[in-house]
């Protein structure tokens, strides 16, 4: 893993621990509803990558297969896509400054890890 790598990956899990740890993380009705399709979607795509496809640094692994099956035919980034939708909806549904920079920060990790992933 490159520094650049441990770096958006250690900046990302402290986003998810922020938000998660923020108290206002669920919503409540069609939010709710929303955020939970978000976290199925991302489970289906991370089932469909399968574990010796999964990485969480943008460095592609050395036996990695291209999957466009399932939620990748919807989405060339469905994990990721999944988490912002999941997050996103928490943060708006309790907006504040706090919640609303630590989501941007995340929402731009998750955007250099995607351009990082291109190149390999």
């Amino acid at each position: 893993m490159s520094k650049k790598s441990l770096i958006l990956v250690i900046i990302q899990f402290s986003c998810f621990a922020l938000l998660l740890f923020s108290g206002t993380l669920w919503a409540k009705g069609l939010v709710l509803i929303f955020q939970i399709f978000a976290l199925l979607f991302t489970i289906w795509a991370t089932l469909t990558l399968r574990i010796g496809n999964f990485n969480v640094q943008p460095e592609v692994l050395e036996n990695a297969k291209f999957i466009t099956t399932g939620p990748y035919k919807i989405s060339r980034n469905p994990i990721y896509t999944g988490l912002l939708l999941f997050f996103g909806s928490g943060v708006f549904y309790h907006l504040n400054y706090y919640n609303a920079f630590v989501f941007l920060t995340l929402a731009v990790v998750l955007i250099l890890k995607i351009k990082m992933e291109e190149v390999f």
